[in-house]
């Protein structure tokens, strides 16, 4: 299967830092256009980035023939985030089974400041597929 080279992740620019068994650690710089109307960053931005950074400490246990999607995700919006700042997302796998894998974490900033609390649920499958299809519509 072919792999997507650029993925929503890479057009965020969210940055590895660090993963080891069961732990992700992800940068984000925030520019101008991640801000929302009312010059914070966006709500969508941060659950972008807990998603990825949560989904990154599964993806460290998993096998090579599997894959993960997120089942549920949910957040705390702690504190807002603001232009120029460098946020961290963290996260810790909790618990992994055949099928699903629990996580937590969340993101602060370079002062340590925590912006969100996050935790998931992610399903894992063999990797690939064929079992995805595309929605039907309802029109």
């Amino acid at each position: 299967m072919k792999k997507n080279k650029i993925t929503f992740d890479k057009h965020l620019r969210i940055k590895l830092i660090k993963e080891k068994k069961g732990y992700c650690l992800v940068k984000l710089n925030i520019k101008p256009h991640l801000l929302n109307h009312g010059g914070i960053v966006h709500g969508g931005v941060l659950a972008t980035l807990c998603d990825v950074v949560l989904a990154g400490a599964v993806a460290t246990v998993m096998n090579k023939d599997e894959w993960c999607v997120t089942a549920q995700l949910n957040i705390e919006y702690l504190y807002p985030a603001f232009p120029n700042e460098e946020l961290f997302g963290y996260s810790q796998l909790i618990k992994k089974g055949k099928t699903l894998a629990f996580v937590e974490g969340g993101i602060r900033t370079k002062t340590k400041k925590l912006i969100a609390k996050a935790q998931g649920i992610w399903v894992i499958k063999s990797f690939p597929s064929k079992k995805i299809k595309k929605a039907k519509t309802l029109d």
